[in-house]
C-alpha cells in the first residue's frame, strides 16, 4: 500500500483509508472480489460495484475464459496496426446488424474502435466536430466567393443594423464594405464550438469529455481551456423546445452572406451550426443515476430537430447489456446518430470501445486521421464478439435476465425507501445499474454525521461499513456522494440481494437514530451491535426568537481524540487507540460543520451569538506538524473557516488552543475583514486574578515562582506582571533550539520593566524580586550602569543582568532553565507549555505547592493529582457568565454550567464592544491584560469558582 500512496495515488490512498476501502484483491471469481484479513484469511466480498459496470457476467467469467485461452494458444495478432484487420470487422458487422435492428434503422453504421469509454467519447466529439467543421469550410468558401463579387460598380444596399454590425459609415466604400464584412464573417466563423449536455452528466475524463461533465470538480481546473459546453436542465429543455425555431436563433450562429437581387447586393443573414453536438446518456450514472425521464427523452428528441445537431448516446455504461438492451437509448426511444460502447463490451476481459456512426452522419476522411494503437486489436475484438453473441443467444435469454433481476433491485429497493422515507431520498435505476439516494444529515443530531454531509462523503462511508462490516462492495455515484450505486452482474442471486438491502435497512436505522458509531464501527475493525442504538436528542434545543446583537466565532480543535465520546455519545463504544485512528485516518479531509451558536448576554442586555468551527485534528497531531514545519494546510483550514465567519456576519474571531500558534498569534490570517484575537489577554488575566485570590493568605515576597513555558506569549507576560512580587523565579522553556535566547530575552525584559517601573516612575515596592534588585540596583555605581548601555552593546535589562551576576552570583534572581526538574522547589508554578499531553509529574512538585495550569490540553494529569491531595490545582482561566449561558455540552470539555474559557470570553466581549480590530494579535502586553479585565468587570463577566480540580 505504501508504494501505491508513493508512487500511484497519493491522495486517493489516504482517502480509501479512511473510509476502510483499502483492501488489496488478489483474486476475482463471478460475484466476488477476494482479499486476505491480518489473519491471511481469504475474505470473499459480493462485488455489486462491477468495475463500474464492465462485469456484467461477473468476473473472469468462464463462459469466455475457454475462448480467450483458445486466442492466446493460437498466437492471434495484437498489434498488426495499418493492416485489414478481419476480427474487427466481423465484430463490427455483428454490431451493425444488432444496432439495426435495436434502433430500427434502415442505413448502416461505421465503426471506430479504441481501449476506453473516455476515448470512445473523445472520438465521437472529434468526429462531430470534423463533420461540423467540414460544413463550415464549405460555407467559407460560399462567403468567399459571393464576397468577391463585390466592387467599385456594386450598389450595395446596407440596412442600420448592418452598418452598426460591421462599424461602418453611411457613405462606406465597395472596398470599406467588402474588408469589414469579410472580418465580420470570418469571426463568426472562427467562433468555438458548443456541446450541450444534461444536468448531472458524465461523459469521461479526457480534456473535452471532462468539459462536457456536468460535476465542477473534473472541469473546473480546465476552464482555461474555454471549451463551450451548456449543461441542459430539464426545464431549460423544455424552454428550447417551446421556443422553437428561436431556440436555433439562440444556440447556433449565422453570418452575412451578400446576394445580387435587382441589380442590387443586399446582405442575408446565413444560419450555421454553431453547436457541434447534443449529448446524452440514457441512465446517467455517475451523476446520480438518473434513467432519462420521458420529458427528457421527447426534449432531445425535438430539439435535436430544431438546431439540427447530432445527437451523441453515451453507453458506455448504461449499454452493452447493463440495461436489457445493446444500447438503452433504443428502449427510451433516443433517436441518436452517435452510439458509444464500452465497458462490459469487453466481457470483464478486454478493454474495448466503439463509436457507432449512423452512415449518413459520418464525412468521409475522418477514418484516415483516427486510429489507436490499440483500437481493433484481434483480441479485444473477439472477445467483444463473443461477449455479444452471448448476450443474444438463445433469444436474449441473458438480456431478459438482466430485466427481471432489475426488477427484484426495484421492487426491494422501494420497499426499503418506504420503511425509511426520512433517510432515503430516492430510488432511481434500470435493469442493472441502480442508485439509492439518501436525505442529507447535516441536521442529524450526531455531529459526526453533520461533518459527513458537509465533506460530502455520507455514500463514502456507508460503502465504507457495507465493505468491512457485510463484505458487500459498492460506491458512491462520481458526482453525487449521497448516492450510493449498484452495477452487478447478471448472475447474481435473489438471496445477495436480500442480504444487501437488509444490510442496507441497518444503515438507514443506524442514520435515523443519529448513531454514528455503529456505521463507523467496523471501518475501524470493531462488529457491530445487531441492533444501532438510538442516540436522537430527546432535548428541546436553545430557542432564541430574536437576533443576537452582534456575533462572535471561535476555531477550536480535539484536545485528544477521546474527547470525540463528548462530542459524539455514539461514539463511546470505542477504545482510545480506535478514536486516535479515526482521527488519524480521516484527517484526509477537515471540514466540518460550525456548531450552532449559543447565546452569550452581557449584563446590561446585548448578547453575543458565540459560533464554534471546530478542526477535528487533536493537539498530539498539530505538535506533530508544529515538530516538521508542516503548517501549510492547518493554516489553510483556519483561513477556511475564518472566511466562513465573515460570510456569516461575524465581526470577530477567537484563536483557540493551538490555534494561536500555527498562526503566530494570528499574525499569519490572511484576511483582514475580521477582528483577530487568541485571547491570549484575557487568559493572562484571569489566571492572575485566580492565583492572586489563592495566594492572599500568604506572603507571596519569601515565595518562589515557577512559569513552564516562561519563553512563550501567555507565560512572558504571566511573568512579567507576577515574576517581580514573589522572592524569585524560574522559567522554564523547551528544549527546542532558540529556546534559551527566548528565555533570556523574557528574563531582560523583566528587568527592564522592573527599572521602569520602580526606578524611573518610582511606583511604590511590596517587596519581593522588585524590590531586592531595586535594593541591588541602588549599590551599583552610575557610571557602571550608564557606560554599559550608551556603548549599545547591550539593553537596559541586559546590563541589569550581566551587573547581577556579577556581583551577586550566589543569589537567585531569576533562574532560566530547560528542565522541568527545576519546579522541586517552587511554591506556586504557572504552567502555560503547549504540549499535546501530560509531562508533568508530582513526583517533581513541592509540598502543598499551587500550581495553575491553564494549558489545555493540561500539563498536569487529574490521575497524578489525584495522588497528591496536598497540591492546589488552579485550572485558570475559566471565566463566569453573567447570566450562566452555556456552551453546548458536547463542547464544554473541562467547563461546566454558565462557564467559558477566558480566550473565548475575551472574544465575545470584543464583540460586545463593537471592537472590529485585532486585539490579543502578535505577543500581548501588560497594558492589553489590564484594558480586557476592565472590560470583562464592565460586562459581569469574571473569575470562576476556583476549582481544585478539572472535573468542573
Amino acid at each position: 500500500m505504501e508504494n501505491y500512496a508513493r508512487f500511484c495515488k497519493p491522495l486517493l490512498t489516504s482517502a480509501l483509508v479512511s473510509i476502510g476501502l483499502d483492501k488489496i484483491y488478489h483474486r476475482a471469481s463471478g460475484n466476488f472480489l477476494y482479499y486476505k484479513d491480518e489473519q491471511d484469511q481469504e475474505i470473499p466480498v459480493l462485488d455489486l460495484l462491477g468495475g463500474y459496470g464492465a462485469t456484467l457476467l461477473g468476473h473472469n467469467s468462464l463462459l469466455i475464459r475457454e475462448r480467450i485461452k483458445h486466442y492466446l494458444d493460437e498466437e492471434i495478432p495484437v498489434h498488426n496496426q495499418f493492416s485489414i484487420r478481419k476480427p474487427a470487422a466481423v465484430l463490427a458487422e455483428r454490431l451493425n446488424e444488432l444496432l439495426k435492428e435495436e434502433t430500427a434503422t434502415s442505413g448502416d453504421f461505421v465503426f471506430c474502435f479504441t481501449s476506453t469509454g473516455a476515448e470512445s467519447m473523445e472520438v465521437a466529439l472529434k468526429s462531430v466536430e470534423f463533420t461540423r467543421n467540414a460544413e463550415l469550410v464549405a460555407l467559407e468558401q460560399e462567403v468567399a466567393q459571393a464576397t468577391a463579387k463585390i466592387n467599385g460598380e456594386s450598389v450595395i444596399v446596407l440596412t442600420d443594423e448592418q452598418c452598426q454590425q460591421l462599424q461602418l459609415e453611411e457613405k462606406a466604400s465597395a472596398q470599406d464594405i467588402q474588408r469589414a464584412l469579410t472580418a465580420f464573417n470570418q469571426s463568426r466563423l472562427d467562433s468555438k464550438p458548443t456541446f450541450l449536455a444534461l444536468e448531472h452528466a458524465f461523459h469521461g475524463k479526457m480534456i473535452v469529455t471532462a468539459n462536457c461533465t456536468h460535476g465542477t470538480m473534473y472541469r473546473d481546473y480546465l476552464k482555461r481551456l474555454k471549451i463551450n459546453t451548456y449543461f441542459l436542465s430539464t426545464e431549460k429543455l423544455s424552454e428550447f423546445v417551446e421556443m422553437g425555431e428561436k431556440a436555433n436563433d439562440i444556440l447556433n450562429g449565422w453570418l452575412w452572406l451578400p446576394q445580387e437581387e435587382n441589380d442590387r447586393i443586399i446582405l442575408t443573414k446565413k444560419k450555421f451550426r454553431t453547436v457541434a453536438a447534443l449529448l446524452i446518456e440514457p441512465v446517467q450514472g455517475e451523476g446520480g443515476v438518473y434513467p432519462l425521464s420521458a420529458e427528457q427523452v421527447s426534449g432531445v428528441n425535438q430539439l435535436k430537430q430544431i438546431i439540427r445537431c447530432p445527437i451523441i448516446a453515451d453507453e458506455v455504461q448504461a449499454g452493452s447489456g447493463r440495461c436489457g438492451f445493446l444500447v438503452a437509448s433504443s428502449d427510451v426511444g433516443i433517436h441518436a446518430d452517435y452510439y458509444v460502447l464500452s465497458k462490459a463490451l469487453g466481457g470483464g476481459y478486454a478493454k474495448i470501445g466503439v463509436v457507432a456512426i449512423r452512415q449518413e452522419s459520418f464525412t468521409p476522411g475522418f477514418d484516415l486521421i483516427q486510429s489507436s494503437t490499440f483500437g481493433e486489436d484481434d483480441f479485444s475484438c473477439r472477445v467483444a464478439l463473443d461477449y455479444i453473441n452471448l448476450l443474444h443467444a438463445d433469444q436474449r435469454q441473458l438480456l431478459k435476465q438482466v430485466t427481471q433481476l432489475g426488477e427484484e433491485f426495484k421492487v426491494r429497493l422501494h420497499a426499503l425507501k418506504e420503511d425509511y422515507p426520512d433517510i432515503i431520498r430516492d430510488v432511481r435505476g434500470k435493469g442493472l445499474i441502480w442508485g439509492v439516494e439518501f436525505h442529507d444529515v447535516d441536521d442529524s443530531d450526531s455531529y459526526i454525521l453533520q461533518n459527513i454531509a458537509v465533506q460530502g462523503s455520507l455514500g463514502y462511508v456507508i460503502s465504507g461499513y457495507l465493505l468491512c462490516g457485510s463484505h458487500i462492495r459498492v460506491a458512491p455515484s462520481g458526482s453525487a456522494s449521497n448516492v450510493i450505486r449498484m452495477e452487478p452482474s447478471v448472475f447474481l442471486e435473489l438471496r445477495d440481494i436480500v442480504r444487501f438491502v437488509d444490510e442496507l435497512a441497518k444503515v438507514c436505522l443506524a442514520i435515523r437514530h443519529a448513531n454514528a458509531g455503529f456505521i463507523v464501527a467496523p471501518i475501524l475493525g470493531k462488529l457491530n451491535q445487531s441492533t444501532p442504538a438510538d442516540y436522537r436528542s430527546r432535548e428541546v434545543g436553545q430557542q432564541n426568537g430574536s437576533s443576537a446583537n452582534y456575533k462572535a466565532a471561535f476555531i477550536n480543535h480535539l484536545i485528544s481524540a477521546d474527547w470525540l465520546r463528548e462530542v459524539d455519545p455514539s461514539f463511546s463504544i470505542f477504545s482510545d487507540e480506535e478514536l486516535e485512528s479515526f482521527v488519524e485516518s480521516t484527517s484526509f479531509n477537515l471540514a466540518t460543520k460550525p456548531f450552532k451558536p449559543a447565546r452569550i448576554s452581557s449584563v446590561n442586555g446585548q448578547s453575543v451569538d458565540f459560533t464554534l468551527y471546530p478542526i477535528p485534528v487533536t493537539s498530539k497531531m498539530i505538535k506533530a506538524a508544529l515538530a516538521q514545519n508542516d503548517l501549510a494546510r492547518l493554516r489553510h483550514e483556519i483561513d477556511v473557516r475564518i472566511a466562513q465567519a465573515v460570510e456569516s456576519g461575524n465581526t470577530v474571531v477567537g484563536l483557540g488552543m493551538f490555534t494561536s500558534i500555527i498562526t503566530n498569534n494570528g499574525k499569519s490570517v490572511k484576511n483582514n475583514q475580521i477582528g483577530i484575537t487568541t485571547g491570549n489577554a484575557l487568559t493572562v488575566g484571569i489566571g492572575i486574578e485566580a492565583l492572586q485570590r489563592s495566594t492572599s493568605h500568604r506572603d507571596i515576597t519569601q515565595m518562589r515562582l515557577a512559569v513552564i513555558g516562561g519563553a512563550g506569549n501567555i507565560g512572558r507576560v504571566y511573568a512579567e506582571i507576577l515574576g517581580p512580587q514573589y522572592q524569585e523565579m524560574v522559567l522554564i522553556g523547551s528544549n527546542n533550539q532558540g529556546s534559551v535566547r527566548k528565555l533570556n530575552e523574557v528574563k531582560y525584559h523583566i528587568y527592564q520593566y522592573i527599572y521602569e517601573q520602580f526606578i524611573v516612575n518610582k511606583q511604590q515596592l511590596m517587596g519581593g524580586l522588585a524590590q531586592r534588585i531595586v535594593d541591588c540596583l541602588a549599590l551599583m555605581p552610575d557610571d557602571d550602569f550608564i557606560s554599559q548601555f550608551n556603548e549599545g552593546k547591550t539593553s537596559i535589562g541586559e546590563a541589569i543582568d550581566h551587573y547581577l551576576v556579577q556581583h551577586y552570583p550566589d543569589q537567585i534572581f531569576i533562574h532560566i532553565s530547560q528542565s522541568i526538574s527545576d519546579i522541586e522547589h517552587s511554591d506556586v508554578i504557572v504552567c502555560a507549555a503547549n504540549a499535546s499531553e501530560a509531562f508533568i509529574s508530582v513526583d517533581q512538585i513541592k509540598r502543598d505547592a499551587i500550581v495553575c495550569d491553564i494549558s489545555v490540553p493540561h500539563n498536569l494529569s487529574d490521575d497524578d493529582l489525584r495522588t497528591r491531595p496536598d497540591i492546589k490545582i488552579l485550572r485558570g482561566g475559566i471565566v463566569q457568565t453573567p447570566h450562566h449561558d452555556s456552551l453546548d455540552p458536547r463542547v464544554r470539555a473541562y467547563l461546566g454550567e454558565g462557564q467559558l474559557y477566558a480566550c473565548m470570553t475575551e472574544t465575545i466581549l470584543l464583540a460586545l464592544e463593537q471592537h472590529k480590530d485585532n486585539f490579543s494579535y502578535g505577543n500581548i502586553s501588560t497594558h492589553q491584560v489590564l484594558d480586557i479585565m476592565a472590560i470583562a468587570r464592565k460586562h459581569h463577566f469574571t473569575l470562576s469558582d476556583i476549582k481544585e480540580n478539572s472535573s468542573l
